[in-house]
């Protein structure tokens, strides 16, 4: 695609959400930065130049909360790469998955904000519209709920 001119993105939405209580530190560094990160490696060294990744709401590698400081990690080992574009992706409570039970995903939704509920599918329609519409943009951008919901809704895709 890249020598016919199209462009070409690369996008991770690996990890393990809820289940991570019940990996071991080393078992979600391994998932998270690990692979994840050599992922990312291999997408730059392929030539890709914008990157997307779904991380979680409130990472920074300065946590004291395992998850949140993984996930902070996660993002740092995807940075350093240096691709032209990096959208960041931090959803609350991901709603209208497998993963997430219904009474999760009901509760979210009265906590606004950053740490309530989106529904999955705004964060795909968020994630095509950095795709489509950030193509001259550079840096890194880091994306929330509101955000995300607002990308989602300022993209015609079809299907929605």
């Amino acid at each position: 695609m890249m020598a016919q001119g199209d462009p070409v993105f690369g996008a991770c939405c690996v990890g393990v959400g809820q289940g991570s209580l019940k990996w071991s530190e080393e078992e979600l560094k391994a998932l998270e930065i690990g692979v994840v990160g050599g992922f990312a490696r291999g997408c730059r060294a392929g030539g890709i130049t914008r990157f997307s990744l779904l991380s979680a709401v409130g990472s920074t590698a300065k946590s004291r909360i395992r998850y949140v400081r993984i996930m902070g990690l996660k993002e740092e080992t995807v940075q350093a790469v240096g691709f032209q574009r990096l959208a960041i992706f931090r959803p609350g409570i991901i709603a209208g998955n497998a993963h997430t039970p219904r009474y999760v995903a009901w509760l979210g939704r009265l906590i606004p904000g950053r740490f309530g509920a989106i529904e999955q599918d705004d964060i795909g329609r968020a994630f095509v519209t950095e795709f489509v519409g950030n193509s001259a943009k550079s840096g890194v951008v880091v994306l929330e709920n509101g955000e995300m919901r607002q990308r989602s809704r300022a993209q015609d895709i079809p299907g929605r």
